[in-house]
């Protein structure tokens, strides 16, 4: 396929931001968004946030920004533009309660607070504090998602399902490229296998448009939140995930 300088000059652009994105940790749907615009020519992804700003320019947060523990950061103004089209709003499908809507919300580390059989696989000699961080906000944020795509959007934020198999394609991109850099990747095989084969079910789950699979997918990654990453007692447990473990 014939290559143009304004082409080469985008797809230079995305791989600068790729490793900009995983070096800072940030990994939430502002940047995301900036993400897919910069690397796919004829396919545009609008969700929720940043806003776009009259002239035309999605703006992330830059140096200025806050950025606790590697989390997403506000939307204010920053370092990072890119020109786009008018945004198009997109439409999710008309389930639940649309009397109110759930908003995106950023990963909270303070509640952070892994089972026993997640945790041993992380610390001083297994996976770094980096990857523990990717791997909860990655949790965090596809749970939002699919919540708001099954049950309405009081449930969670909105997207269709080709945009939500993207966004977990994006994450997991984001934890491959992780691991890659980890010294002790092996010795956490048995889980990062796990996390592997959850997303590409998900993904899979969602490209297909199979609702039984869509909800099998849900469950998984519900567990994987709530109670593997979170130790949440509020909330329902499927045990849907092999590493479900009893807290004393």
């Amino acid at each position: 396929m014939p290559m143009d300088k304004k082409r080469i000059v985008t797809l230079a652009g995305t791989l600068v931001l790729a490793g900009a994105v995983v070096a800072a940790g940030v990994y939430g749907p502002s940047v995301w968004k900036v993400f897919r615009q910069q690397s796919a020519i004829t396919d545009q992804v609008v969700i929720q946030s940043p806003p776009v700003d009259p002239s035309g320019a999605t703006v992330i947060n830059g140096a200025n920004g806050t950025v606790p523990n590697g989390i997403a950061p506000p939307e204010t103004t920053g370092t990072v533009k890119t020109a786009v089209t008018p945004a198009t709003t997109i439409t999710a499908p008309p389930q639940g309660d649309t009397g109110s809507k759930s908003k995106y919300r950023e990963p909270d580390e303070k509640l952070l607070d892994m089972a026993p059989s997640v945790a041993m696989f992380f610390g001083e000699t297994a996976l770094s504090n980096d990857a523990k961080s990717l791997v909860f906000g990655s949790a965090w944020n596809i749970h939002q998602y699919v919540d708001g795509y099954l049950y309405g959007p009081a449930a969670g934020p909105q997207m269709n399902e080709q945009d939500i198999k993207k966004y977990i394609v994006f994450h997991k991109t984001l934890l491959d490229k992780q691991l890659k850099n980890e010294t002790n990747a092996s010795k956490a095989v048995t889980f990062t296998s796990y996390l592997d084969v959850l997303l590409n079910s998900g993904s899979d789950a969602f490209d297909s448009k199979d609702k039984t699979r869509i909800e099998q997918f849900h469950q998984g990654i519900h567990d994987f939140d709530t109670h593997l990453m979170r130790n949440d007692l509020s909330s329902k447990i499927y045990g849907a995930t092999p590493f479900a473990t009893k807290r004393t």
